[in-house]
Parts: C-alpha cells; structure tokens; sequence
C-alpha cells in the first residue's frame, strides 16, 4: 500500500488519508484495507474509517479514503453509527447488535419515565368538523327544533310513497 497524501483537520481530530492499493483478483474487503492501514501508520485498527474504496476497472488497482481519529470519542461525534461498523467481520457485527438490543430496552425505561401519561387518541376529522359546526350554529329554540321534525318526517314520507309507486 503506498500512501499518496494526508491531510489534518484538527477541528475534526482527524487525518484524512489517500492512499493506492496494488492487488490481484477481488477488491481488498474494508476490514483488510483497515488492518493494512494500522500496520502502516502504527495506530489502532478501530480509529481508522474507510470512506471509500474505488477499483480501476481492469487493473488490480483502488484508490482509498481514509479517515484516521485521533480518539474514538470524536469519531463517534462526527461518523454516524453505520460508517464504523461498515465493513466489520460477521461475527463483530453480530456482537454490536446484540449489545444494542441489550442496551436499548435501558434507555427506553429511561425515556419512559420522563414522558407524561399518553393523551387520549386524537378525533378523526369529521367528528372534529361536527363539532365545530355544532358550535358554530346558533342555539336553536324549541318552536324551531319542532319544525325541523316535522319536516324531516314530511321527506321521510314523501320517500315512502315514492318507494310504494315503483
């Protein structure tokens, strides 16, 4: 592996790493190129994140990405979750989830107990519009409310002789 360049980005505490990989048959996996990487630059193998690799189709070539953290606080503040864990072995992935699922029912429990009583479920939408207009319709006296009746059973027996004539 030769390395072509390095660049510092303190605000980050990290070194951004180009480097060229010479090999025959498949592309190097990710967890190799890393473990190549620690050897040359004599640091830790879980500080070093592989952004990309990228093959020169017909030549045994790639060029790679790297980033280098200076800790593993500062790395886990500026990648997400799944650029570190990308390209782990089956075995280490299968570890980190079941950590994760051991942890995650910890920090719900924690959750819960912050958050208030759940509300009841909000109205649908129609139920909200009667309402509103209910509301919004002047309050109706009795004489009126009469009338009302009879009308409606005025149409009902309209409807009624015109279901008996067909």
């Amino acid at each position: 592996m030769q390395i072509v360049e390095k660049k510092e980005y303190p605000l980050l505490s990290r070194t951004e790493i180009i480097a060229k990989e010479s090999y025959t048959g498949a592309t190097p996996s990710r967890d190799t190129i890393r473990r190549i990487l620690a050897e040359k630059l004599n640091a830790k193998n879980e500080l070093i994140v592989i952004k990309h690799i990228y093959p020169e189709f017909g030549s045994g070539n790639a060029k790679i990405i790297a980033y280098l953290y200076s800790n593993k606080k500062d790395m886990e503040i500026v990648e997400p979750e799944y650029a570190f864990n990308k390209g782990l072995p089956k075995e280490k992935k299968e570890e980190l989830k079941a950590e994760q699922e051991k942890e995650k029912p910890v920090e719900q429990e924690k959750q819960d107990k912050g958050k208030p009583e759940e509300k009841k479920p909000k109205q649908d939408k129609e139920e909200r519009k009667e309402e509103l207009s209910e509301q919004k319709k002047p309050k109706q006296n009795e004489e009126t409310k009469e009338i009302e009746k009879e009308e409606t059973k005025a149409e009902q027996k309209q409807q009624e002789n015109k279901d008996t004539k067909e």
